[in-house]
């Protein structure tokens, strides 16, 4: 194992402290969209896929919206890479019927290709590694039927302000130089460690925590070369919000 594979190794362990952590973590904002960008593409989402239909809630957490889209769909398969995540998500979904949860890796899907009409996959794309989202991409095209619907929404360092994104750019650039060339990890651009408090990491201590961003065109790019097509795309509050077919 090289020095990349073991950071990536230490990193995912990193990613799933939080989260093992306590009941709290992400209370506030459980059963609730983010903002309106993430409320209105809930609503494009189902009016592109048609019909009531198999969804995949990818990385879903504690159930934030797995809730939500067991209303609209006939069933929701919900797969967390995180036992204490998906612990509180069957407290939460516990009314609902038709959710089946799985506990698993989003690089190493157990399904059949053309298994989902839509998959939502919300706020985890900063979990992937570079090399790493090609291959994640396709296997979700994979896994999708003919035309079938993706939703993501994808962390950035950009905002439709301009000033806002060279402010985060900046921030991001100074973590990654200092990680890269102080501390010695292999990074690729865009990887970063943030400090995490233990009020908000819900942790016994402190610690640093992996993130990776992209933008806009290298995006595009990506889902372009895997096979969807762009139906929509917003950019709001360090995010990418964006929703595709299945093209080809």
């Amino acid at each position: 194992m090289d020095r990349r594979e073991r950071f990536l190794s230490e990193m995912a362990e990193n990613i799933l402290m939080p989260y093992e952590a306590g009941e709290t973590y992400e209370e506030e904002i459980v059963g609730e969209f983010e903002n309106q960008f993430e409320a209105e593409y809930f609503e494009r989402f189902f009016a592109l896929l048609g019909k009531e239909g198999l969804i995949l809630d990818l990385a879903c957490g504690d159930g934030r919206h797995t809730l939500k889209l067991s209303e609209r769909a006939n069933h929701v398969m919900a797969l967390d890479l995180s036992p204490n995540n998906l612990k509180m998500a069957k407290k939460k979904c516990q009314a609902r019927g038709n959710i089946t949860f799985i506990e698993g890796s989003m690089f190493n899907l157990p399904f059949r290709e053309n298994t989902f009409d839509g998959i939502w996959f919300s706020q985890a794309f900063e979990y992937v590694p570079p090399e790493k989202r090609e291959r994640l991409l396709n296997s979700l095209y994979s896994i999708l039927k003919p035309s079938g619907v993706l939703y993501m929404s994808v962390e950035t360092w950009m905002y439709p302000s301009l000033l806002t994104s060279l402010k985060e750019l900046l921030r991001v650039l100074r973590l990654y130089l200092y990680w890269k060339f102080l501390k010695g990890k292999p990074l690729l651009w865009g990887e970063y460690l943030y400090y995490l408090s233990p009020e908000v990491a819900q942790v016994s201590c402190s610690c640093w925590h992996y993130h990776v961003h992209t933008d806009k065109w290298t995006l595009c790019k990506l889902l372009a070369r895997c096979g969807f097509a762009i139906e929509k795309m917003d950019l709001y509050d360090g995010y990418i919000y964006v929703l595709c077919r299945k093209a080809r």
